[in-house]
């Protein structure tokens, strides 16, 4: 069987990586990046093929994977949509695994998630062959992934964690090796031709008390400055179109993030929001 990786070179898909070296039933693993040079780790290894592929032509990108028989492709769906279309209009049957995102199902606002459910609902309709879509909650795990990582590496450089809203918001936030392992496990399992299922952590909480458990696990200590809605608002004029801050976001500071797709049967999220604050705070 082989079996593709479409942005091998993130931290999901060095996950999901090392999961398939380990699985008992062997895969010949096809491994690509836009980037080979991000791949050298790779280089080498029995039974591991690295190609180059660019998700931005999907052309090319469907010749380079016609000879598998399993592709997960890590990037969002917006990025890899047009790939997997491309190459069931080839004919290619392969057993395809694309992420959307959670917020799809809570905000209907935002022009960025307007555009990925539309996409959602195109490649729902694709014959041919099993595909699955997965929409994770807040994805975590390493220094580097924009969200719990942000938040600790701001703690520790200035001490202070700006909080939007009253941070009653609860919150999924599901771990990268929880999310490979959910991968892996639709991979062996599906049977249905369209799966879909998500993703969240096992533990719920108020950012609130997400905040609480990083000061906990950083040296030394830790504020929270609550910003309330009306001053992003202000501030958001302020500083015009060009902040990092949209409307949209500022109004879903205190929006629920739970979960909106049910789980897959049989899998069960296993890395605690304690559990994962603390490995990434040891992390240097």
């Amino acid at each position: 069987m082989k079996t593709a990786i479409i942005g091998a070179s993130g931290a999901l898909g060095r996950a999901i990586f090392d999961l398939l070296r380990a699985d008992a039933d062997g895969h010949e693993i096809v491994l690509t990046s836009r980037d080979p040079s991000k791949l050298e780790w790779a280089k080498g290894m029995t039974g591991v093929e690295i190609r180059t592929l660019d998700l931005d032509d999907p052309e090319n990108a469907t010749s380079v994977l016609a000879d598998c028989e399993q592709i997960i492709f890590c990037p969002i769906l917006s990025s890899s949509g047009p790939t997997a279309r491309q190459l069931r209009a080839k004919g290619s049957s392969a057993h395809l695994i694309l992420f959307s995102s959670n917020n799809v199902g809570i905000d209907f606002e935002s022009p960025v998630y307007a555009a990925l459910r539309a996409e959602e609902e195109q490649v729902s309709s694709l014959t041919g062959g099993k595909l699955a879509i997965i929409r994770p909650c807040m994805i975590y795990g390493n220094r580097n992934d924009g969200n719990i990582g942000r938040l600790i590496g701001l703690a520790e450089r200035f001490r202070v964690l700006p909080l939007m809203g009253g941070g009653t918001a609860r919150q999924q936030p599901v771990h990268y090796d929880d999310l490979a392992a959910l991968t892996v496990h639709v991979l062996k399992r599906q049977s249905e031709p369209i799966l879909k299922v998500g993703a969240g952590g096992p533990d719920v909480h108020q950012m609130k008390a997400i905040y609480r458990m990083i000061a906990d696990e950083v040296s030394g200590p830790v504020f929270t400055a609550r910003v309330p809605g009306f001053v992003l608002q202000i501030g958001r004029k302020i500083m015009g179109q060009g902040a990092d801050l949209s409307d949209a976001q500022i109004k879903r500071a205190d929006a629920d993030r739970l979960q909106t797709w049910p789980a897959a049967e049989g899998w069960q999220a296993r890395i605690s929001m304690r559990d994962g604050i603390r490995q990434i705070a040891e992390m240097r």
